[in-house]
């Protein structure tokens, strides 16, 4: 049996971890292109999901609404009437904002809460200045460490009985001979006391005359703020209502079946493609985000367990100083770099592979559509990625076929054969039809 020396193990542990490092910084370099790519993609789907709230909801015209909430399955929103609402609340928001321009407090407010000139303003800062004495005998009495055993205890007044026999009597004599030194005029601790008890009570009188102060002036700010506020839906009601309720129908949309919403969507061609590329980005971002949070998950995962194993080596190689045995030394220089390697080259072609997809346009050919095996070809395994695992529980039959041109074709065969049908069928219904009928219909 070969054996390889300590020095020589605790060197190959070095560069392990050397790897094991280089492997972090990837997946930290990793994490924040992720972090980028998807900014970029949420700011495509906000753009995608505007122009097909666009699409359905020109307006909130009552006629629309109904069209968009049939169109949609949102059944339920013509009965909400959200053109009442729209003008029920318009009118309130003009009564509170006559309201508030009406109290005196807003009208004047420039007169109250102006920075150098306001009424308030400037009694804030002369109530403020007069307490400064009062506040500054506090300061200085209750900044001495020894103050408020001496307050407490009556030093100074004849409810103090210290035997003078004590140390800590003597103390306190001294405590209060440095209190009464920072006080010019002042010849006994009692002189300050009495000091410290006015200041107290002028500082309570000028504290509550502030915070009144203060409670007005911010009930005039909140006043200001409440006004400008409803100024400003006031001013974009239509606006933001509209936006609202597109945003509900999309949001509708998006979360419904993806293959009922484009079977529903047919005879609406622009409607549905709008549909399908707002579907399509949706999915794409959570794929990504699967993707790369479970690719990390099992990184990380493995360079703990890695991590784990060279601290341990290397601890029982320091402590004991012995030899390694060959077999197990070569376990452990093995290069684990191609391995890595070949993962990243695996996550980085499925990752890329999803980022690019923008042929929106080819969901129209399934009926059961899912979007990662339109986007992947089929050709990745998605079972990580609870959407998917959804939708095969929900479609056990489920085959996806990548020839989405055979898939055209064949729909565009049954279109054609369905409109040879229903000709015919008129046809033969106006041969049936006798010369009575045929009279009976110029009639009318």
């Amino acid at each position: 049996m070969s054996w390889v020396p300590a020095e020589v193990v605790l060197k190959t542990v070095a560069e392990q971890k050397r790897v094991l490092a280089e492997e972090q910084e990837k997946i930290f370099g990793f994490e924040q292109y992720h972090a980028t790519e998807r900014a970029t993609l949420t700011a495509e789907r906000a753009q995608a999901t505007h122009d097909l709230g666009q699409a359905l909801l020109p307006s909130l015209d009552p006629r629309v609404i109904a069209s968009a909430a049939e169109t949609s399955g949102l059944i339920g929103l013509p009965s909400e009437d959200v053109p009442a609402k729209v003008e029920a609340r318009r009118v309130l928001l003009a009564s509170r904002i006559r309201e508030i321009e009406h109290d005196t407090r807003y009208a004047n407010r420039e007169l109250l809460r102006h920075p150098h000139t306001g009424s308030l303003t400037r009694a804030i800062a002369e109530a403020e200045e007069m307490r400064q004495p009062a506040s500054g005998v506090i300061s200085a009495c209750e900044n001495h460490p020894r103050f408020a055993r001496l307050w407490e205890s009556g030093f100074g007044t004849e409810e103090f009985h210290a035997p003078w026999w004590r140390y800590s009597y003597w103390e306190d004599r001294s405590a209060a001979t440095e209190v009464v030194g920072l006080f010019q005029g002042k010849t006994t601790f009692e002189e300050v006391r009495k000091e410290y008890q006015s200041a107290k009570d002028t500082l309570a009188v000028f504290d509550a005359d502030l915070a009144r102060l203060r409670r007005e002036l911010a009930g005039i700010d909140a006043l200001a703020r409440e006004h400008d506020a409803h100024v400003d839906e006031y001013r974009h009601l239509d606006t933001r209502a509209l936006e609202h309720t597109r945003g509900r129908i999309v949001d509708h949309l998006l979360g419904s079946d993806v293959s009922l919403v484009s079977q529903r969507l047919q005879p609406l061609s622009a409607i549905r493609l709008l549909f399908l590329r707002a579907s399509g980005i949706s999915a794409k971002i959570g794929y990504l985000d699967g993707l790369e949070k479970s690719s990390i998950a099992e990184a990380k995962k493995e360079l703990d367990a890695q991590r784990m194993k060279m601290d341990a080596i290397e601890a029982r190689t320091r402590r004991r100083w012995a030899p390694m045995d060959a077999d197990k030394y070569a376990k452990l220089a093995i290069d684990r770099r191609p391995r890595y390697e070949k993962r990243w080259q695996r996550v980085g072609k499925a990752y890329e592979t999803v980022y690019r997809y923008d042929r929106w346009d080819r969901g129209r050919y399934y009926d059961d559509l899912l979007w990662w095996d339109v986007m992947t070809r089929g050709r990745y395994d998605g079972s990580f990625l609870p959407d998917v695992v959804i939708f095969h529980e929900r479609h056990p039959d489920y085959v996806f076929d990548p020839d989405y041109r055979a898939l055209a074709l064949s729909q565009a065969e049954t279109r054609e054969r369905e409109d040879e049908d229903a000709a015919a069928a008129a046809a033969i219904e106006a041969d049936d039809a006798g010369p009575d009928d045929l009279v009976q219909a110029d009639a009318s």
